[in-house]
């Protein structure tokens, strides 16, 4: 039984590999897809063989390689999520979650990417990383009134510094810049961000999010069920009015799934259970966002022509480039026609943006409530010489009508101000204006 058993191990062992061996031949990336790539607006460079696969990060002063992966462009769906093909002359990445393809033009390997891991330089390279990475790819300095070059200053002149000693530096040289997408991670020191809160909750810090959340769900007055990996609460009313709530958008997905498409599945049992009511309340007033892919799968059910929704930019230090335009599809499933509104506060930020900009574009739908955060840039991440994580927004997302929102928010139709004293007392009475608007159509 033994010998018979390692007999059968062996065999599976043999075609296992056999089927590795085929299924690469078959994924390998094609002739023309090998080479150097770069997409300067990203700061990224991609260099492909047929066997294995780097991603470089860089600025003017440094090169550090990301991420290296074996060139089965299938396992890197399968696993990753991300997609490799070439179109028009150019090398596109696609990956799970963001809407437009990182595009690639053919380039030399550069020079300073030959010996790219720069982990064991000291603090004076560490902030050189971090200043240029902002210089070359933040376009938000002239909003926030920033004088970028002035904060050169806070250099360190010696590496002598300690974790404790650059972190504070780097805080200070990001001071004003009231964007989210702003972001230190850095190790012991932990996370740090500009951005500032609503006034509300600066004045109320006992209003959490989880607190927000439960009172705007109690106030909806319905029985409430949820979705099986999704942060969503959804009912109906017994007035005939649809409530849904959505936390953030993010969702559980299966191996080799995409968010867009677990998603989609999931958020299919809300518009079935919802057909038949009056109109529908979308709260994302506390959602910080998440997945573009995530969004756009949820607004889909409510859309029954296709929407130009927006366009996107990236920004490198020549200017924006060339906007890549966003059209969303109706979704295959059960259609959601009624009166639609939706509910947005300081608060909406980043992917729930994205779900407001394109519910803008629906008939009969409201948005209420006050302006959104107006952090809807996807977000750039450059590791830095001591391993610290910078993350900074780069991008300029332009309505259909052709508005800007980054750093200023969307502005709802029907503005209602935030009332945190009403909210600390038990009632959210947006939600009960947003009932009466559905009612009175």
């Amino acid at each position: 039984m033994k010998k018979l058993t390692s007999r059968i191990l062996a065999s599976l062992l043999v075609a296992g590999t056999i089927f590795v061996a085929v299924s690469w031949f078959t994924n390998m990336p094609s002739k023309e897809m090998l080479g150097t790539w770069v997409a300067p607006d990203y700061g990224q460079v991609m260099r492909i063989t047929r066997l294995r696969a780097e991603v470089y990060r860089t600025t003017a002063v440094s090169c550090f390689r990301e991420y290296a992966f074996p060139a089965h462009l299938g396992l890197v769906k399968l696993m990753a999520g991300a997609s490799i093909e070439r179109r028009d002359g150019m090398l596109e990445l696609s990956i799970d979650g963001v809407v437009e393809p990182i595009r690639h033009t053919r380039s030399e390997f550069p020079s300073e990417c030959a010996e790219p891991d720069h982990t064991e330089r000291g603090a004076i390279h560490t902030f050189d990383v971090f200043w240029s990475a902002m210089d070359e790819h933040y376009p938000f300095f002239d909003l926030h009134n920033v004088d970028w070059d002035t904060r050169r200053e806070l250099a360190p002149s010696s590496d002598d510094l300690s974790e404790v000693e650059l972190s504070f530096l780097l805080k200070q040289a990001t001071l004003g810049l009231d964007d989210g997408h702003v972001q230190l991670s850095m190790g012991d020191q932990g996370y740090f961000s500009p951005e500032e809160d609503p006034s509300w909750l600066r004045a109320n810090p006992s209003l959490t999010r989880k607190l927000l959340w439960q009172t705007a769900l109690s106030q909806a007055e319905l029985p409430v069920q949820g979705l099986g990996g999704f942060s969503i609460r959804y009912g109906m009313r017994s007035d005939g009015i649809g409530y849904v709530a959505i936390k953030e958008m993010e969702v559980q997905k299966s191996l080799g799934q995409s968010s867009h498409e677990a998603a989609s599945r999931a958020f299919q049992q809300v518009a079935t259970n919802l057909q038949n009511a009056k109109g529908i309340i979308v709260d994302v007033r506390y959602n910080p966002g998440g997945s573009d892919g995530v969004a756009v799968a949820i607004a889909e059910y409510f859309l029954q022509t296709p929407v130009t929704a927006f366009s996107k930019s990236s920004w490198q230090q020549e200017g924006f480039s060339e906007p890549f335009q966003i059209t969303v599809h109706p979704a295959q499933g059960p259609k959601l026609a009624q009166p639609i509104v939706v509910l947005t506060s300081e608060m909406t930020g980043s992917a729930a943006e994205i779900f407001t900009l394109i519910m803008r574009e629906r008939p009969e739908t409201t948005i209420m409530g006050t302006r959104s955060s107006g952090g809807l840039s996807d977000m750039l991440e450059f590791t830095l010489p001591n391993g610290w994580l910078l993350g900074l927004s780069y991008q300029e997302y332009i309505s259909a009508q052709g508005e800007a929102f980054e750093g200023i928010g969307i502005p709802p139709d029907i503005f209602v101000e935030f009332d945190a004293d009403g909210i600390i007392a038990g009632t959210d009475a947006l939600v009960e204006t947003a009932v009466h608007l559905l009612g009175s159509n």
